[in-house]
């Protein structure tokens, strides 16, 4: 069930804008709100990254060791339905370890992200990602496929929440509410914790702290607007 909440934040402008502020401020009577709605959900989607990592000397052991803890990660995730195409792999890395100036060792590398679309295998697949020698770096996150939906579901109950906010200030000051006069909308926010990989992308600025990357979590978005409305006659 959508909650909806609203920002402490309201303004009403009874007087047009000085002429010094005329470029940042509507040139008429105005009540600016605003207002967020929020919604708590399981996620439908998961995105694994982690990397095969050995400090193996020879380059030929290390290449081997590489490519069969590859190919043992890539059966497994197929065992557990996840689809070629959901498989990514970056190309092998083969670096000297310094510490100052001195090489303390070789390491070879690789990276692997997967997205797992069923996440009733999710605790399965993960426990067996963790015992899997070699691999490091493990980082878990988790999105909705429908995001669009929520975004446009949470759109619709911010504005509603900003109208009542804004009726109620023009009320209290005996004004009528107008049109609105622009609005403004705050990216949508995933709010949920992830672990290790913090989703960046300005739609899920997400925040994230350290948690078992075993348990998928209810995930709470967020969806804010801010709104000037006129001051109606």
């Amino acid at each position: 069930m959508l909650k909806m909440f609203a920002t402490a934040l309201a303004s009403a402008a009874l007087l047009h804008a000085a002429p010094a502020h005329a470029a940042d401020l509507p040139a008429y009577p105005f009540i600016h709100v605003t207002a967020a709605a929020d919604l708590h959900v399981m996620p439908d989607t998961g995105e694994i990254d982690f990397e095969i990592v050995t400090t193996e000397a020879d380059l030929d052991a290390a290449w081997k060791l590489v490519h069969e803890r590859l190919a043992a990660s890539r059966a497994l995730l197929a065992e557990q339905g996840v689809k070629v195409e959901d498989i990514s792999v970056q190309d092998v890395l083969r670096r000297p370890l310094k510490e100052g100036e001195r090489v303390t060792a070789i390491e070879t590398r690789t990276a692997v992200h997967a997205t797992v679309r069923d996440l009733n295998v999710w605790t399965a697949l993960i426990q067996s990602l963790m015992v899997l020698p070699n691999v490091e770096a493990l980082a878990v996150a988790f999105s909705r496929s429908d995001a669009d939906k929520i975004e446009a579901e949470l759109v619709s109950q911010a504005l509603g929440a900003a109208r009542l906010k804004a009726q109620n200030i023009a009320r209290g000051i005996g004004a009528k509410l107008g049109p609105a006069g622009g609005v403004a909308l705050a990216p949508l926010k995933n709010l949920s914790n992830a672990m290790g990989l913090a989703s960046d992308a300005p739609r899920y600025a997400s925040v994230s702290s350290p948690r078992d990357p075993l348990l998928v979590g209810v995930q709470k978005f967020v969806q804010g607007v801010d709104v000037i409305y006129r001051i109606g006659k």
